[in-house]
This record gives structure tokens, C-alpha cells and sequence, in this order.
């Protein structure tokens, strides 16, 4: 069994976290909130299988009417969003999607998340 190198690059193949990836690198150089887009930076650079999967349930707990979300990894449709919230992800499971909709949430670009004053980080 092979033991993996600490500098051992993660080979990632969605073109949407190689995107991430990239602008969480720059974003945590920067000088809008440099360690929280850091943090954000460990979180999606993990193998997916070790990513958040956040459920709406979890979302709908932790988060009140017009916050401004990341999740590092999937949302799935588990639960039920009975606010409106702007959240940038990953992924979304269809039935999330569907549901952010319905709500009345906004699924928005992690660049324009990263321009927002207050975001909260869900995993």
C-alpha cells in the first residue's frame, strides 16, 4: 500500500473544482477575509469523497432570511428551506435545486459570493 506525500497533489477532474480551487487560492492571498477563504481552500481541495454533503434540513437550522452561504461540497434535498437564502456550492443534487428554488433562495457564483461582506461557511 502506498503512502501518500503531504505535497502530493490531489488529481481533481470536475472543471468546477478546479475553479474553486483557484479562486479560494487567490481569494486567501487577498485581502477580503484571507483566512476564511483559506479554511475554504482546505475544505474543497480533500478527495470528494471526504467533502461536506449538507442536507437543507442542516441549512434550514443554521442559517436565518437573507444569508449569504458557502458550502464546500454538495447540497442535498433532505429537508425542507422555509427561508430565502444566496448560497454558493459545488454541487446541488437536483432536488435541492428545485428546492433553493422554491424557496426563493439564490444559487449564485463563488466569485460573486466572495465580493459579499458576510458569508457563513456550512460543512
Amino acid at each position: 500500500m502506498k503512502q501518500r506525500n503531504e505535497n502530493m497533489r490531489i488529481n481533481v477532474e470536475k472543471r468546477n473544482v478546479k475553479d474553486w480551487l483557484g479562486a479560494t487560492k487567490s481569494a486567501a492571498k487577498g485581502q477580503h477575509y484571507p483566512k476564511l477563504w483559506g479554511r475554504v481552500h482546505e475544505l474543497v481541495e480533500v478527495p470528494s469523497r471526504r467533502r461536506a454533503s449538507v442536507n437543507l434540513s442542516k441549512l434550514n437550522a443554521k442559517t436565518k432570511e437573507g444569508d449569504n452561504v458557502v458550502v464546500p461540497g454538495k447540497v442535498l434535498s433532505s429537508g425542507r428551506l422555509d427561508h430565502k437564502i444566496n448560497i454558493a456550492a459545488i454541487e446541488f443534487s437536483a432536488g435541492a435545486e428545485k428546492a433553493l428554488k422554491a424557496s426563493g433562495s439564490r444559487i449564485v457564483q463563488l466569485d460573486e459570493m466572495m465580493k459579499t461582506k458576510k458569508v457563513s461557511v456550512i460543512i
